[in-house]
């Protein structure tokens, strides 16, 4: 089958809705599938990271803006992929919903649609890749009726090598901090990696080794740079591909809601949490509740030696029990089941191909 996906990434939007469809892409050119993405050029994107991967991108034309006309973006999309039909679109944008959708349905057979805010829709499967949580109830009235919906972490889209390393992650004894992951974001404009950093610096006692992790687009690159000075132990990872293994070297993560908390919870990694947007507050909060990890709040109200004072407060107790709570959330396996839910739903070929979308 042929699938194009829709999503963008930038300095404002953040690279996880590009980073998470180029994992199921990966799952789904494994099948067998021919898999292209349609992007915009903006400051910051991961267009070039596509093509890197072995993707093939069509760089859309028109503005470079970031608010995006839905019906103008429908059409744009439509002509840069020279108005091909294709059996799946996919699309995982916050700024394009139901108009767009309307619009685009001569594209493709069949729509796939990745959301986490509730919104309405007109698609044939939908998934929310969060744990459970109010969101999700919202669907029901808000999609159509024989919608199929994938909600919850089990269906988290990611990197076959965080399942392949759970057992091992999830072996470890946490008894202590003695090394920690600093990941806010691929791109992070606010610039908490530096406050984290900072803060970390004042520790006078058990400072722990340091791995930062930040975006290649990361606008604050040299500020990090700086405040990763200040440590006495310290490596920053720029646009890594390795961060399940640093994910296993980890004692505990001081991130951001997003696509590494499934990828934390996969391996059981505790985490203190910061909240930067407020897509993140639903997860942030459903999984504090939980014990999976601990919420520091959001990252206007905290001031560096918060996170200090944070990270000292761990003890062996509330790192086993946040590390058990947080590997029930996510086995890791998500893009797996979902690559394998598309490939089993074979689209029938017909003479309306492409006249009108049909359903599952």
């Amino acid at each position: 089958m042929e699938f194009l996906i829709r999503a963008d990434a930038s300095t404002k939007i953040g690279s996880g809705h590009v980073t998470r469809c180029a994992n199921l892409a990966r799952a789904l050119v494994e099948a067998g599938h021919e898999v292209e993405f349609a992007c915009r050029k903006l400051e910051g994107d991961l267009n070039r990271w596509l093509e890197a991967e072995g993707f093939q991108v069509t760089q859309m034309l028109g503005s470079l803006s970031i608010t995006i006309m839905e019906l103008q973006d429908a059409r744009a999309t439509t002509d840069s992929v020279q108005r091909r039909h294709y059996d799946w679109l996919i699309v995982d944008h916050y700024e394009l919903g139901l108009p767009w959708e309307q619009a685009a349905t001569p594209m493709a057979d069949h729509l796939f649609v990745l959301d986490d805010l509730g919104r309405y829709h007109d698609c044939d499967i939908l998934l929310d890749q969060n744990y459970l949580n109010p969101t999700h109830a919202l669907y029901a009235a808000r999609l159509p009726p024989d919608c199929q919906l994938l909600l919850g972490s089990q269906f988290a889209l990611l990197r076959p090598e965080f399942a392949r390393l759970r057992a091992e992650s999830l072996g470890r004894d946490r008894k202590r901090v003695a090394r920690v992951l600093v990941n806010m974001g691929g791109s992070d404009p606010c610039n908490e990696t530096s406050k984290i950093l900072i803060g970390l610096s004042r520790l006078t006692r058990n400072q722990p080794y340091v791995d930062v992790v930040i975006g290649e687009n990361n606008p604050h690159r040299k500020a990090v740079e700086t405040a990763c000075a200040s440590l006495q132990h310290v490596d920053l990872h720029v646009q890594t591909a390795r961060m399940a293994e640093l994910m296993l070297a980890a004692d505990c993560a001081i991130c951001a809601t997003g696509n590494t908390t499934w990828e934390r919870c996969a391996l059981g990694l505790p985490a203190l949490v910061t909240i930067l947007a407020d897509n993140q507050m639903a997860t942030a909060e459903a999984l504090d509740a939980a014990g999976a990890h601990q919420l520091l709040g959001w990252q206007h109200t905290l001031v560096a030696d918060d996170y200090a004072r944070a990270l000292l407060s761990l003890d062996s107790q509330k790192l086993r029990r946040m590390s058990a709570t947080a590997a029930r959330m996510c086995d890791g396996q998500g893009v797996e089941r979902v690559a394998k839910y598309l490939s089993a739903n074979r689209i029938i070929q017909s003479q309306s191909r492409g006249v009108q979308r049909r359903r599952l």
